[in-house]
């Protein structure tokens, strides 16, 4: 009878646990949809002085505008104008493009050269200014693998130079992972995620992860481990991504 009893209480939790998940993952879907369409506005970008794009392959000039995209998800940009924003983001990727061609070597500089010259001097400086810096700095030292024969970027491989580059910038390493993934995916390109990648995890997300778990994760290895692996439980009962699952929890730590 105890036996009967104990797997019923394990069947009932993990129905709860999976309608949590569930609530978790709409929700997060429904966000990176938005990031999507965001993401989209790159359409209008006017990119043909950018340099190094004549050896780009297509994938790669993607995730560096996923640099870019996510480097803008670290503030709040200016908005004066419609077209603004999107100003600010071809910059980010200028000063990445300029630094891998070895046209700039100090990104810092390139970006408040390009942030002040002309018609930009209306901008102001970039509120989380030395964290964009640390991220441009990141992405301008790793050389991207090539596209896989399934013409996607290995994620993996990806993460892991990185990682190997960011020294404590950690979220500007992997936020462009998921953003590049997410809108491969609405694309409908086959592209599952290794259980080896990390989802970013910011302050929102640790906020969310703290009011549903009760306890706080910061930057250490074994928080992110940890992270992944709350993640990874969730979306598997969900039967979704990590990704829904990350926005999900951003949303819960009040992030908009």
């Amino acid at each position: 009878m105890a036996h009967t009893t104990s797997q019923l209480k394990e069947t009932d939790l993990s129905i709860r646990m999976a309608e949590i998940a569930t609530i978790l993952s709409q929700e997060g879907r429904r966000f990176n949809q938005h990031l999507v369409e965001q993401f989209k506005e790159w359409d209008r970008a006017n990119i043909e002085e950018q340099p190094d794009l004549a050896v780009l392959s297509h994938d790669h000039l993607i995730f560096y505008k996923a640099v870019a995209q996510t480097l803008g998800w670290l503030q709040q940009l200016p908005v004066k104008e419609p077209s603004e924003p999107l100003r600010v983001l071809t910059t980010y990727l200028r000063v990445v493009l300029e630094a891998k061609c070895g046209l700039a070597k100090d990104t810092g500089q390139r970006l408040e050269e390009l942030l002040t010259e002309g018609d930009r001097a209306k901008f102001r400086r970039p509120r989380r200014l030395l964290a964009v810096i640390a991220g441009l700095e990141t992405w301008s030292k790793v050389q991207l693998p090539d596209v896989g024969p399934n013409g996607v970027l290995n994620l993996e491989e990806v993460q892991r130079l990185a990682l190997s580059a960011c020294g404590r910038a950690r979220w500007t390493a992997l936020a462009p992972l998921k953003m590049y993934t997410i809108y491969k995916l609405s694309e409908g390109v086959y592209l599952p995620t290794p259980r080896g990648v990390f989802p970013p995890m910011g302050s929102a997300v640790a906020r969310g992860i703290e009011y549903l778990f009760g306890f706080t994760l910061g930057e250490s290895e074994s928080d992110y481990r940890l992270s992944r692996g709350l993640h990874l439980k969730l979306a598997d009962l969900a039967q979704t991504t990590i990704w829904d699952i990350n926005s999900g929890f951003y949303r819960l730590g009040g992030g908009v």
